[in-house]
C-alpha cells in the first residue's frame, strides 16, 4: 500500500473531504436526534433516543477513521454511502482515484 501514501497536497485534500463528510453526516445525525427527542412522549421513549445515538456514534466512530493508511478505504466506503461525490476527490492520483473507486464498488 505504499504507493497509495498521500502526498502533502493529497493530504490537504483529504482532510477537507474527510471533515465535510463528517460534519454533513453529524448534522443528518442531529437532525434526526431532534426528532425523536420532540416526539418522546414516556420514558421508553427515552431510552430509544439514547440507542439511537449510541448506535449513531459507534457507526461513525468506526467509519470515520483518519489514519492515513486508512483513509482510501474510508473515501471509497463514503462514496458508495453517496456521503461523497468522486469530484470531491479532485486533486488525487489516478491510482488513488481507481483505488477508491474499487473500493466503492465493493
Amino acid at each position: 500500500m505504499a504507493a497509495l501514501d498521500l502526498d502533502r497536497s493529497g493530504k490537504k485534500i483529504a482532510r477537507r473531504v474527510f471533515n465535510a463528510a463528517l460534519q454533513r453526516e453529524l448534522v443528518q445525525v442531529m437532525a434526526e436526534f431532534k426528532r425523536r427527542a420532540a416526539d418522546a412522549s414516556d420514558p421508553d421513549d427515552m431510552w430509544s433516543v439514547q440507542e439511537y445515538l449510541a448506535d449513531a456514534r459507534r457507526q461513525i466512530d468506526t467509519k470515520y477513521d483518519f489514519r492515513y493508511s486508512q483513509l482510501l478505504i474510508v473515501f471509497g466506503r463514503l462514496l458508495r454511502e453517496n456521503r461523497i461525490e468522486e469530484g470531491d476527490l479532485t486533486g488525487l492520483s489516478d491510482e488513488k482515484l481507481r483505488y477508491v473507486r474499487s473500493v466503492a464498488s465493493l
